[in-house]
């Protein structure tokens, strides 16, 4: 059911979903995942649970993957808005970070099903909150985070809306960095902006370009009195390992945008 509210943290489309009729839950992918993903399908049906579009860690794809590497393994603070399984979390442990100064955010837990996955229960010494992030700036769940958050990682999260919710979203992120923050992901993208509608979704998304990107970093500082320097760059579905037909659903000329937001003040 269509959502009739601009004012969700969460769309409709990714709850109480009949998978076999979604373009984007892919049956087989026993030759990619264990049965871990439909564990995840069962708390949230979002197209990258359905698709194991989170198969391959994201983060280490981007050119600014090693700064953020050598900030986690100097001790910042990295926070996973969107976290979903804190694959990319992982993946930093992995190249050596530690893991206490990592914290995963999701409106959803899925961290139960994560420690299944990657099999740490036991050694992982990271933190996992169950919030909206859209509520930075007030939830005492978040306070700790608040102006103290040195790289913020938001993949595939803020193109679930229209343009003016990810107006919304992005100057909630703003509450959490502090001048020298890093904001960094990957959404959909397009060479032109604008609103798609995905086959089996009910309600538009806003579809950035590195240009719109940059103009909605512009909107979000002068609301917020920041000063942000933005890069993006287009890259096509295989550069984060999805097959194009996979992604077909989401319309024609839509491939993925990968973009760093660095506060300058």
């Amino acid at each position: 059911m269509a959502s009739s509210k601009t004012d969700y943290a969460e769309p409709d489309y990714a709850q109480h979903q009949d998978k076999t009729k979604l373009p984007y839950y892919l049956p087989n992918l026993d030759d990619r995942i264990t049965p871990e993903r439909d564990l995840a399908w069962e708390i949230r049906q979002y197209p990258c649970t359905g698709s194991g579009g989170w198969l391959k860690p994201q983060l280490r794809t981007f050119p600014v993957y090693h700064e953020v590497l050598s900030r986690a393994k100097e001790g910042a603070t990295i926070v996973d808005i969107g976290t979903f399984l804190g694959h990319d979390l992982r993946r930093l442990v992995y190249d050596g970070a530690p893991s206490d100064h990592l914290w995963g955010v999701d409106i959803a837990s899925h961290w139960d099903v994560s420690y299944e996955l990657f099999n740490d229960r036991n050694s992982w010494k990271g933190h996992f909150l169950e919030a909206d992030f859209l509520t930075a700036a007030a939830n005492p769940d978040l306070a700790p985070l608040r102006a103290k958050t040195d790289v913020i990682v938001v993949s595939q999260v803020l193109h679930q809306w229209v343009w003016e919710q990810q107006v919304r979203g992005a100057t909630a992120l703003v509450a959490l960095t502090k001048p020298g923050s890093l904001v960094v992901g990957n959404q959909m993208g397009k060479v032109e902006a604008g609103d798609v509608v995905p086959q089996g979704f009910t309600v538009p998304l806003y579809v950035q370009s590195p240009e719109s990107f940059a103009k909605l970093w512009e909107e979000v500082g002068a609301a917020t009195g920041t000063l942000w320097e933005t890069q993006g760059c287009l890259h096509p579905w295989a550069h984060i390992g999805v097959d194009s037909k996979d992604a077909a659903f989401m319309g024609p000329d839509v491939s993925i945008l990968e973009f760093v937001a660095r506060r300058i003040e």
